[in-house]
């Protein structure tokens, strides 16, 4: 088979599903993880303060793109799995171009898509998914945690009117546990994919590569191997989903 995962940003498949990436893998299939808001912005443009104090806190300083595409990089290496990134700006980045940043606070992240932003997703759809071939497996996120970023993507993929696999996007889905419990009620189906020992160690090998996202949900990288650990034990943490 042949995968496309889609990425909010360039940590978001490692996060909540490396293990089943690179299991897939081994099993020789082909698999592209492609990072949907991986633009780089205009350096000529001041970055909001939100943004900067993010850049601060990861290490990365205003070349914060370019870092994380690195470690984008090595991170598919890890997994063994292609690479690709779409031109949109990661939220923080996005506004009306007059110095009127729509995300500018952290609470504005788990919020609604800005109104101005209506036609983003269909222009993902038109410039980048409509060419996939018939027979491309698409995976997208469920967008648990409300997200912007994996709201837009989410919507771009079911835009594109193709038969989808779901994620749940991690560790936001141990905010809401009772989601997926709620989806296997509703009828959606699972295709899993039991975790060997060396699919968990890539699955956290691969997290680990995005250095600079560590410090977003966890104390240190032993944190964050325990808690994919933890996770990993879960019903479902190894499956992708898909309406019954």
């Amino acid at each position: 088979m042949h995968w496309i995962y889609l990425s909010p940003h360039f940590d978001d498949v490692a996060l909540s599903c490396g293990g089943v990436v690179w299991q897939q893998v081994q099993a020789g299939d082909a698999v592209g993880i492609w990072t949907v808001c991986a633009g780089a912005p205009d350096p000529s443009q001041p970055f909001s303060p939100f943004a900067q104090s993010l850049h601060e806190r990861w290490g990365t300083g205003p070349a914060s793109v370019a870092a994380r595409r690195a470690e984008d990089i090595a991170s598919c290496q890890v997994l063994g799995a292609a690479y690709r990134y779409l031109s949109v700006y990661d939220c923080i980045y996005r506004g009306d171009g007059a110095g009127h940043y729509y995300y500018a606070k952290e609470e504005a992240l788990n919020g609604p898509l800005h109104p101005d932003e209506a036609a983003r997703a269909a222009q993902i759809t038109q410039l980048d998914l409509d060419a996939l071939p018939a027979g491309i497996s698409l995976v997208c996120p469920l967008s648990l945690g409300n997200h912007v970023d994996h709201q837009l993507t989410r919507l771009a993929a079911e835009q594109s009117g193709r038969c989808l696999y779901y994620y749940a996007d991690f560790p936001y889905v141990l905010r809401q546990p009772d989601h997926l419990q709620a989806l296997a009620h509703a009828g959606w189906q699972l295709a899993c994919t039991p975790l060997s020992p060396a699919a968990l160690t890539a699955w956290q090998d691969c997290v680990a590569a995005h250095a600079s996202q560590i410090s977003t949900f966890w104390a240190d990288e032993a944190a964050m191997r325990a808690a994919i650990a933890a996770y990993a034990a879960q019903p479902w943490a190894d499956c992708l989903w898909q309406p019954g």
